[in-house]
């Protein structure tokens, strides 16, 4: 005959368990990825499969022939050692020297109208989706770990719980601007004229990188 009490806490236990592996599974934590642990050539392949890039530019990607010759024409700009800095039109892309993979990419307007806000504002959710957070009114993330985006709602969830260090974050597009971003968002009929439209009214950038990346190649 079975013991009712031992059953019980059986059930308790398998209850438990299902709830754990439900929010391990939507933290992106179900495969614990140790990142320092993973060579070079495993991380960058690893987040070179999320996409994240800007024109033809992909993080974790090695330069294509083309690309390196724009490299080879445009590379006078500073750089931390072993990489090597270049401007192909408007994105700034920083790759190692060696590997010639992409570690960073960035682009700066630093005189951006409302007009150039809300279209790169498009073009951004266009191309990665519903961002991940907001900070201080007037920073963006778009926060991946390795199984792809990490959902605002998921991101809440698990802040709330004190526990954002087991989102695995792998890489981050984030959006940054010298004004408010609900400022800028102000609809055309929010404006006095349409004059103002072209006034330059903020310095915005966005930057595409990997901190585990640019660890393993930068050392910082």
């Amino acid at each position: 005959m079975k013991n009712p009490i031992i059953s019980k806490w059986k059930t308790v236990l398998l209850v438990l368990l299902i709830v754990f592996m439900t929010f391990a599974a939507g933290t992106g934590q179900g495969q614990t990825v140790d990142y320092d642990a993973m060579s070079r050539t495993e991380l960058q392949n690893k987040i070179a499969t999320l996409g994240l890039g800007l024109g033809s530019y992909i993080v974790g990607r090695e330069l294509t022939p083309e690309q390196q010759a724009t490299a080879e024409k445009d590379s006078a700009y500073k750089s931390y050692p072993g990489t090597v800095k270049f401007k192909d039109k408007d994105i700034f892309v920083i790759a190692d020297q060696e590997t010639k993979v992409v570690i960073a990419l960035y682009v700066r307007n630093k005189q951006a109208t409302q007009d150039d806000f809300k279209a790169m504002i498009g073009e951004l959710m266009m191309r990665f989706g519903e961002p991940t957070a907001e900070a201080h009114g007037k920073t963006i993330y778009w926060n991946y770990a390795a199984d792809g985006l990490i959902t605002e709602e998921l991101y809440r969830t698990v802040k709330d719980k004190g526990l954002l260090e087991t989102l695995g974050v792998l890489a981050t597009v984030k959006f940054s601007s010298s004004q408010s971003v609900d400022e800028l968002s102000a609809t055309a009929k929010e404006e006095k004229d349409e004059a103002e439209k072209s006034i330059a009214s903020s310095d915005n950038y966005v930057m595409i990188q990997s901190d585990v990346l640019s660890k393993k190649y930068m050392g910082n």
